[in-house]
């Protein structure tokens, strides 16, 4: 049953007009019309001369202790959509608390869409611009987050098979990228940093101070110098290293590399390939392809003095050293191999010439000592033959 008090109906009566009448159901609806505003309150908890918020030309209210609006799609056709959905207020089942506001999907039966009460003012905020601020009503980009004391952040979590979670952070101290599972933090970069002091090229490229890197690998400077360090910080001295890239005394380009300890670079290496080491060499060694210390062994097939003599002029160089042009590569271990077997072959050489020269001359001692015997025994006769005269 439903009561109906009209002002039409007064002034049909000749009565004299009065102000506006509430429309009342006795099924808890009430419809309030006012000189500047319409109003709908909808609830077993609505009650004659509601009050309604007349700063709103039309409001509607729902009053109760659950509240919910439902859009119920009937179609029948499977080519017509047909989901249904909810808003609600203040469920229980809604959240942690239940003082929210949220959509529900009714045939998935999820919530999609959830505001927590409390909320601070433009926690989501979509500009005409189409940008979505978080925390502000004017976003300067597509999505535009601002944060308090602690900055703001952007956790990315996977949960699939193991927990990965990683935070975008933004602080005082800068942009960072924080594991939130082991607590580090594996990049970090300072408010004010250089331009492109990380570059990506989309030849992938990596530089390093320049947007344009001409490498896999480009550290750029525009000092007369640049250097990279590499740190071991446990070392018990010397935990650095210094590679260098500067001038040079010449000005054509010299690299240089440098531990550390605060003397000068203990390597220097020129654009003519010029090499200055402030220590030893120390190479991996020849291969011995050409015998090396082998020349020793008593099964080594060395060539007689003459024959190697013979080689050396007929290919002009030494057999196992080989040639060597003027501006060609030279392997340097296997030089210093080659040139230890002929060191090795000409002492051998020698040896053996000490040992024949050796001979030659005792056999010229014994007979200048047979000679002289016989001298002597010939000046002893001629001494008896003057006694005998």
């Amino acid at each position: 049953m439903t009561r109906h008090v009209f002002a039409a109906g007064l002034l049909a009566a000749g009565l004299p007009a009065v102000a506006l009448a509430d429309v009342v159901h006795t099924d808890d609806v009430i419809i309030s019309k006012g000189s500047a505003s319409t109003a709908l309150c909808v609830g077993r908890q609505c009650v004659v001369d509601e009050t309604f918020d007349t700063t709103f030309g039309a409001m509607i209210k729902l009053k109760a202790q659950n509240t919910m609006i439902e859009f119920e799609d009937v179609s029948t056709l499977s080519s017509f959509p047909g989901r249904d959905w909810r808003i609600r207020a203040n469920e229980t089942s809604g959240g942690p608390d239940g003082e929210a506001f949220f959509i529900e999907d009714v045939d998935a039966g999820t919530t999609p869409f959830y505001i927590e009460g409390d909320a601070p003012d433009h926690a989501l905020h979509v500009a005409d611009s189409g940008r979505i601020g978080v925390r502000t009503m004017m976003p300067e980009r597509d999505l535009h987050i601002v944060g308090g004391l602690l900055g703001p952040g952007l956790r990315l979590e996977n949960t699939a098979v193991t927990t990965t979670k990683f935070d975008l952070l933004v602080s005082e101290y800068g942009f960072s990228i924080f594991d939130a599972v082991s607590s580090t933090v594996p990049v970090r970069i300072d408010p004010g940093a250089p331009p492109f002091r990380v570059s990506l090229a989309s030849s992938g490229n990596v530089g390093i101070g320049t947007r344009y890197p001409a490498a896999p690998l480009e550290l750029f400077g525009e000092d007369r110098f640049n250097y990279f360090r590499i740190t071991a910080d446990d070392a018990a001295i010397n935990q650095s290293v210094d590679f260098v890239v500067t001038e040079g005394p010449l000005g054509t380009g010299e690299l240089r590399y440098n531990i550390v300890d605060g003397d000068g670079p203990e390597m220097k290496l020129n654009a003519d390939g010029d090499m200055v080491l402030e220590g030893t060499l120390t190479t991996g060694g020849p291969s011995c392809s050409v015998g090396c210390d082998a020349v020793f062994d008593a099964d080594f097939e060395r060539l007689s003095v003459t024959d190697h003599a013979a080689l050396m002029w007929e290919n002009g160089h030494l057999p196992a050293v080989g040639p060597t042009l003027p501006g060609q590569p030279m392997n340097v271990s296997e030089k210093i191999g080659a040139m230890l077997n002929e060191l090795e072959h000409a002492h051998i050489y020698i040896e053996q010439l000490n040992r024949e020269n050796a001979a030659q001359e005792a056999r010229l001692t014994a007979r200048i000592d047979a000679q002289a015997a016989q001298i002597a025994a010939l000046l002893a006769r001629i001494d008896r033959m003057d006694a005998n005269d």
